[in-house]
């Protein structure tokens, strides 16, 4: 990364106040100061104040005014937040411009004919920038790598990996006798309990390969009894080992549609650490003790031994549930039985407390035999969905009750009450589109979780619900207990998934250190920083495959250009229409000169277009059926046609 300085000559005044802080460009040039002090709030730089500056650098401000509101001026550039950047080729005959995929950065960057002879359109590659931008010139750059083309089948998976910087294979250090040490290991597990007795089950996905959390559960007398078991991670890997800093780095697992990238090896989240049935497996269990109302009563915490009996689904478990399978399995007929009977009194206590269920929709992709990809649907949730969801939740409250008694600090999972200013806007949105909010109580889960509700069952639910939770402040990892909003939880922390989060692997350190002896040495430093370094690449994460999702749905989308698709129609603007396509999940635009009728329409003062020879009418919520028209891979954007009024 270059740390090249840049000087401005502009005199600044005595008085001015600086500030040091990162630049959030946006597409249309501008940027907005995001200060290194917490307490500072973010500041608006207009395009001719930026001085040179891009997305993600580190900058040195000073405060202006101009008519009244205030302004950053970039006055030095500390740090570039880019030094290479994944783009896409467009030739001249003498010179080429690279078009980075990150819209933000605001530059094609150039390419001297030197660096661009051997290129063509399309090309997709990593260039390196050799000149940062000056008052009105571009960048400059070289190609260090080309990828492929952008019409190559897979090439958006490696976009999304190398922009944002994912790390694939595991180095040789990580890997040199990784089997034989975790054998090891697992041959020597410690003093544990054996559950392996104890009826036990995974449910996960269709496609999942690694399994980290298996459940029993038995009815009592007065209540239930609920363990959940997950992979003892910790007990292979060991604190400031290599191992355990490269999955700190990683700090995550990422999905993409047709593989994962682990933050394990697979010898452990595949093997050893992967709750197979009829294998024995290392574990920490959960027994968490309930009333008949669903009130947990108490919890205990054990080093165990378990072998799972089943590897369930959930379309087969909700098979079960809704009649279509039958199973001979008593054992298996009573697990369900009784985990749906809590399950209804856990979701009516967490309820009444206020829990906010903001159940967005996901797709899902299928791809034949030769990795083509072959159709798109959205995933249906499942009540057994929301069973593993709930014991998950219930398992992760508990250790973090256990946690903030145990230690001054720790690592919690916690979430702020929403913005209040970007809850009004959105309670303006709301009016719109004709549900009335009622009044609200920004810093109370029940009032959210109402207007979460009346937003469920409205024609527009993803999109409003969507909108939602963009007011809310981000879910992060902190070593201190502030309480997570939106579980209306006083105390909650992340333990039940240690393979593919880090954050949970130290959460059972803390716990086997209390509990079990287990060596980890650490300090409040530590916390911080792990805690830190987590969130961000969680959020890393989110970017990454929210994106690649987008790159599937329009290569999709263009293998299909003769389609029609259904979708409804969610902003009306004097330029034309935004969609949404609900197979897809998709948003989208049809320009006005899309509409392919001989129709002339305007916007009326009703937020409705309406035509002037035939009086059609075209309003928010109207279904229409449309076509694609082009994609825009730089923006990852799509506009469409208006085929016709009234879609399914």
């Amino acid at each position: 990364m270059s740390r090249k300085k840049v000087k401005h000559k502009k005199k600044i005044k005595d008085n001015q106040q600086f500030l040091v802080g990162k630049v959030d460009m946006a597409a249309d040039g501008y940027g907005f100061f995001i200060p290194d002090d917490p307490k500072e709030k973010d500041i608006f730089i207009p395009k001719n104040k930026l001085n040179g500056a891009s997305h993600k650098d580190k900058v040195k401000v000073v405060i202006e005014y101009f008519r009244g509101k205030k302004e950053a001026r970039v006055v030095e550039i500390l740090e570039r937040g880019y030094s290479k950047i994944v783009g896409r080729v467009e030739k001249s005959r003498f010179f080429a411009y690279v078009v980075p995929f990150v819209k933000r950065f605001g530059f094609d960057i150039y390419i001297p004919k030197k660096y661009s002879e051997e290129l063509k359109d399309d090309d997709v590659v990593i260039c390196e920038i050799t000149k940062y931008p000056e008052k009105s010139k571009n960048p400059e750059g070289k190609i260090i790598k080309i990828l492929g083309n952008l019409n190559d089948k897979g090439i958006e998976n490696e976009i999304v990996i190398e922009k944002y910087e994912i790390r694939r294979e595991f180095p040789k250090s990580v890997r040199k006798n990784l089997a034989r040490d975790s054998f090891e290991l697992f041959k020597n597990p410690g003093k544990r309990t054996d559950f392996r007795d104890l009826f036990t089950v995974t449910i996960d996905g269709e496609t999942a390969r690694d399994f980290d959390d298996a459940i029993s559960i038995q009815r009592l007398e007065n209540g239930y009894k609920l363990f959940v078991h997950i992979a003892d991670v910790s007990h292979f890997v060991r604190p400031d080992s290599r191992l355990d800093k490269e999955a700190y780095r990683r700090g995550t697992s990422i999905y993409f549609p047709e593989f994962a990238i682990p933050m394990l090896p697979e010898e452990l989240s595949n093997d050893l650490c992967s709750l197979r049935p009829g294998e024995e497996r290392l574990t920490i269990t959960v027994e968490i003790d309930y009333d008949e109302k669903g009130n947990r009563i108490d919890s205990n915490f054990y080093q165990s031994v378990i072998k799972s009996d089943y590897r369930l689904t959930y379309n087969y478990v909700n098979s079960i549930i809704e009649g279509y399978e039958k199973t001979d399995d008593l054992r298996l007929i009573s697990l369900i039985d009784t985990g749906l009977s809590l399950l209804d009194k856990l979701i009516q206590r967490r309820k009444n407390d206020g829990m906010i269920d903001f159940d967005l929709p996901e797709v899902e992709f299928y791809f034949d035999e030769n990795g083509d990809m072959v159709d798109i649907k959205p995933l249906e949730r499942k009540i057994s969905h929301r069973l593993i969801e709930f014991f998950m939740i219930e398992a992760n409250e508990a250790v973090a009750e256990f946690l903030e008694k145990a230690y001054d600090r720790g690592m919690f999972r916690v979430h702020g009450s929403p913005d209040p200013e970007k809850l009004q806007e959105f309670v303006t949105i709301c009016h719109i589109y004709g549900i009335e909010v009622g009044e609200l109580v920004v810093d109370d889960p029940k009032s959210i979780q109402s207007l979460s509700e009346k937003i469920a069952n409205s024609k527009f639910s993803y999109l409003l619900s969507s909108m939602l939770v963009r007011t809310m402040q981000k879910a992060i990892y902190s070593p201190d207990n502030t309480g997570h909003f939106g579980l209306s939880s006083t105390c909650y922390t992340h333990f039940t998934s240690p393979i593919r989060r880090y954050p949970d692997l130290v959460v059972h350190r803390l716990l086997k250190k209390k509990l079990f002896g287990y060596f980890f040495d650490f300090d409040e430093d530590y916390l911080d920083a792990a805690a830190i370094n987590s969130s961000r690449m969680e959020q890393m994460a989110e970017e990454a495959e929210r994106e690649i999702h987008l790159y599937k749905k329009l290569k999709f989308l263009q293998s299909h250009i003769d389609a029609t698709f259904d979708a409804f129609i969610n902003r009306l603007t004097p330029n034309g229409i935004f969609i949404y396509l609900e197979k897809f999940l998709l948003t989208g635009f049809i320009p006005i000169e899309n509409m392919l009728d001989d129709e002339y329409y305007y916007l009326d003062n009703q937020n409705m277009f309406i035509g002037k020879r035939r009086k059609k009418r075209l309003k928010l919520g109207d279904r229409i059926s449309v076509k694609l028209s082009r994609v825009n891979y730089d923006h990852l954007e799509a506009d469409f046609f208006l085929v016709e009024l009234g879609g399914k």
